[in-house]
């Protein structure tokens, strides 16, 4: 299995499951360009600035110093399905405790996602038991 790098910290027991190019769509005519990284505590959307592109072309872009625009934990996750938008049917749509909703667009497998989310998903504690 080889290890998947990134350039935030990881806290002491996580590990990177996935990480796949992806664009956050913040609303139908706004979105960014970056990367979705799913560990085994919590899902991380980095983004690449776009700036660096237009400024130094592909150079640029690749030295460009990726940043996390949005992070949340594995156990804030209420709802989890595959959406659409236009012609693209690979788009993971989250919902989370406190209503928010997020949607990614994926360039990868969905189904390489989607196992690795599964995986992900099922080492977290509920955040209640009924008994």
């Amino acid at each position: 299995m080889q290890q998947i790098k990134v350039k935030w910290p990881l806290n002491p027991h996580e590990t990177v499951l996935y990480k796949v190019n992806a664009v956050y769509l913040k609303s139908k005519w706004q979105a960014k360009q970056g990367a979705i990284c799913i560990t085994n505590e919590r899902i991380v959307f980095e983004t690449k600035p776009m700036m660096m592109f237009m400024l130094f072309g592909v150079i640029g872009w690749l030295l460009a110093r990726n940043k996390k625009t949005n992070e949340f934990q594995l156990s804030d996750i209420t709802n989890f399905q595959r959406g659409k938008q236009g012609f693209n049917k690979k788009i993971a749509e989250f919902e989370l405790i406190d209503g928010s909703r997020y949607r990614f667009g994926l360039t990868g497998k969905w189904e390489d996602f989607d196992l690795a989310y599964q995986k992900a998903i099922l080492d977290v504690q509920p955040l209640f038991s009924v008994q």
